[in-house]
């Protein structure tokens, strides 16, 4: 083997192994640093959804209230 290469090789293989090792965390879809979900914000997601549910119930009975009491009331407020 030629002399002169060997001074290349060291950069070439770092580079190569660099490759490699990006492709298989993107192919595996590991973000970088990637840690457990934080026990507080995982408590106010589920707190914030319980929440989202009982409004999207309130305005399901409202609209129902809405529907008997005022007929065609979403035609005339359709924009």
């Amino acid at each position: 083997m030629n002399s002169s290469i060997f001074p290349f090789l060291v950069p070439i293989t770092a580079i190569i192994c660099w490759s490699v090792v990006s492709m298989v965390k993107h192919a595996n879809g590991a973000p970088k640093g990637a840690t457990q979900p934080d026990p507080m914000l995982q408590a106010a997601l589920t707190q914030a959804e319980a929440h989202a549910t009982r409004l999207e119930e309130r305005i399901d009975q409202l609209e129902r209230i809405l529907d008997e009491d005022i007929p065609g009331w979403r035609a005339r407020n359709a924009r």
